[in-house]
């Protein structure tokens, strides 16, 4: 009778706890990356700030530029323009980004250049490190898992390319769970070889919908192959502000 007793209370606690695993909810990932995507420039109406881009190899820094992005994202696409203000001899180049498709101008051209968002601006910072934050919508989450980053709980995101159009093939992406701040990515290319690794950082403070928190200040990049460099993107001075759609056209790079 005992035994029998047992057996029973055993079944019960058995059908207890998987029933709390059935009915646990689980995270909501794809809102995750969009807020990740957010405290990096991304998924708002608009945003402008300076980023000064250095260049780092053996220890020396080899140049510097210092760019202006005004960037707008909507349901369906991001929207960015970059103006470099530094060093002189860049006077006049822009950048101009519609989702996956990038423009070039500069003095002396009569119309914008189509460009590769995987084009190398600076050491081992590409034009979309500097004008894409979309992971959300450039990439699918083939899988998720838990792990660290120097001791900050994360889940992390295996990220896949939507199109051949996306500037990475793959993305492994550690997103902390107590803030959603994206703190490391690893970019990989089609052949599935790790071209470079970032580390992100946010001690710039914003208040956006009456909410104040940490924001995109530094994104420090490192080359696979030559490993002791670096590019450091230095963001200052974020603003939320309104833009017009004609902010974002072919023909504002000639204004």
């Amino acid at each position: 009778m005992i035994q029998k007793a047992t057996l029973v209370v055993g079944l019960l606690l058995t059908i207890i706890i998987v029933t709390s695993w059935n009915t646990g909810t689980s995270p909501d990932f794809d809102a995750i990356l969009k807020k990740a995507d957010f405290y990096r420039g991304g998924q708002v109406p608009g945003i402008t700030w300076g980023v000064n881009v250095q260049n780092i190899e053996q220890g020396k820094t080899r140049n510097e530029i210092g760019l202006k992005v005004e960037a707008s994202t909507t349901e369906t696409q991001q929207f960015a323009l970059i103006t470099f203000l530094k060093p002189k001899k860049y006077d006049g180049q822009r950048l101009l980004l519609r989702g996956n498709n990038m423009w070039f101008v500069k003095r002396g051209l009569n119309r914008p250049v189509p460009i590769s968002g995987r084009q190398r601006l600076s050491g081992s910072a590409s034009n979309a490190d500097v004008a894409s934050a979309n992971y959300y919508q450039d990439y699918t989450i083939a899988s998720t898992e838990e792990g660290a980053y120097k001791e900050t709980p994360c889940w992390i995101f295996n990220l896949e390319a939507k199109n051949n159009l996306v500037s990475y093939s793959g993305i492994k992406y550690w997103v902390s769970k107590d803030q959603s701040f994206g703190v490391k990515a690893e970019f990989y290319g089609k052949s599935g070889k790790l071209i470079k690794t970032a580390v992100f950082e946010y001690e710039n403070q914003i208040i956006y919908q009456s909410q104040k928190s940490g924001y995109i200040s530094k994104v420090t990049i490192f080359d696979n192959v030559n490993t002791e460099d670096q590019t450091i993107l230095q963001m200052s001075s974020p603003e939320f502000k309104e833009f017009n759609n004609s902010k974002f056209q072919k023909s504002a790079l000639l204004d």
